[in-house]
């Protein structure tokens, strides 16, 4: 039997191409999951509170027409075929109710955050009032913060490993600040008194890797880069970023054997513990992580952990530096967290510096509006708070289970999971 409000939706709203979950589906979670009845009745409440000329649109036209209507001002950066097919009107833990009627499990975007969508404790903490300034404005929400992230970054060794830390509003920008540091870092390493005087400057990453949009995480993004180099002018003929296949321990030392060769200074290794755009869910190993603080060590060389889209969700903890297997790994120069730390719903990113990194950093190579504001930062230990042992379990099993599942289908359709090298050398389509 359908449920009265979500027949409600579906009357009064025109032809539907998302249908979502069945009606026995939905009664089964309406039963053993409470976010899905707040959800609906969230709907019901947004539904009634649509503007006229809106509600005219929803009633007349067909469900694709209807979004493209709702959209026709903005630019869409994604291709066509991975825009939803869907107008959320309300959403709770992983359920999205649409304007047509469709109960969508969210597995695919904000809803497979730890918290979901409109978290509870980081809605009411968003809410409270704070007075807005930056970094320049002492605040007690920056000790609570630090004190909160630090006992969440290397809980699993008793200590944080990390000396002190830098906020932004977006992930690829904590990145960015990451790159301007380790550009500090260049500058003395290659400067006429410096150990590698005169040499030309690399950057390594991970084939497929993704590290951010904006200019120096985009050149070191090869899961995007083809796209890049084919339509901006400043990326043609870039060749100072050196790809290496994910845990190819051989391939990372030949770059650095190349680099010797060719008198190249390698300025930073940038890693995913946990890939995501670009090969999802394949995991760094330990040594792998240990070659490369090696090298890193020899020559110089900076480490970047981009925990951006791992961050939580990956291991059900925030840092590397608690991974199973690498509670004992020397601290990486820099980590990035952003994603889930926020909860998606307020901008915010982290970045996590060595005393090696934070050390080098120069007042006035970097600034920004909304650094460590009080309600970001409440935000984030809102988040923070909620991890317990029983939320870290579940991420773990639940992505055991997904490797699982997804081996299986594999192996039913005889697909090999190899990783395959790409070439970055000319644009491509």
């Amino acid at each position: 039997m359908m449920d009265t409000r979500i027949e409600q939706l579906r009357n009064s709203s025109g032809e539907a191409d998302t249908h979502g979950l069945s009606n026995e589906l939905v009664d089964s979670f309406l039963k053993i999951d409470p976010n899905l009845n707040i959800a609906l009745d969230l709907a019901i409440k947004a539904r009634e509170n649509l503007d006229d000329e809106v509600e005219d649109l929803l009633v007349s036209l067909n469900e694709s027409q209807f979004a493209r209507e709702l959209q026709k001002d903005f630019v869409n950066f994604y291709e066509p075929s991975t825009v939803n097919p869907y107008i959320p009107l309300a959403a709770k833990g992983p359920w999205i109710i649409t304007t047509h009627g469709a109960v969508v499990h969210d597995n695919g975007g904000y809803g497979m955050l730890g918290m979901g969508h409109d978290p509870t404790e980081v809605m009411s903490s968003m809410s409270e009032s704070h007075v807005m300034a930056n970094v320049m404005t002492p605040s007690v929400t920056h000790k609570r913060f630090a004190d909160t992230l630090k006992r969440e970054v290397g809980h699993t060794r008793g200590t944080c490993p990390f000396d002190r830390f830098i906020c932004m509003n977006s992930g690829s920008e904590s990145v960015t600040v990451a790159m301007r540091i380790s550009d500090i870092n260049a500058r003395l390493m290659t400067d006429q008194d410096g150990p590698h005087h005169g040499k030309e400057i690399w950057t390594v990453a991970l084939d497929s890797g993704f590290h951010g949009r904006t200019d120096r995480p985009a050149s070191i993004s090869s899961s995007c880069l083809p796209k890049y180099q084919k339509k901006l002018a400043s990326f043609r003929g870039k060749s100072n970023v050196r790809f290496v296949i994910p845990n190819d321990i051989h391939g990372l030392k030949e770059v650095f054997s190349d680099a010797d060769r060719e008198g190249a200074f390698v300025e930073l290794i940038a890693m995913e513990p946990v890939m995501g755009e670009g090969n999802p869910g394949l995991m760094l190993d330990r040594e792998f992580y240990d070659q490369a603080i090696s090298l890193a060590n020899q020559h110089g060389t900076l480490i970047l952990i981009d925990s951006i889209q791992a961050g939580i969700r990956g291991q059900g903890c925030l840092s590397i530096v608690d991974y199973p297997g690498f509670e004992d790994c020397q601290v990486p120069d820099f980590e990035t967290w952003s994603k889930a730390l926020n909860a998606g719903q307020y901008p915010l990113s982290v970045l996590g510096m060595s005393k090696r990194a934070s050390d080098l950093y120069a007042v006035g190579v970097y600034g920004n509006t909304m650094t460590t504001n009080p309600r970001a930062l409440e935000t984030a230990i809102s988040v923070l708070n909620r991890i317990d042992s029983d939320l870290r379990m579940n991420i773990r099993d639940r992505g055991k289970n997904l490797l699982k599942a997804c081996s299986t289908l594999q192996e039913g359709a005889g697909v090999s999971p190899k990783f395959k090298e790409q070439d970055y050398s000319s644009p491509r389509n």
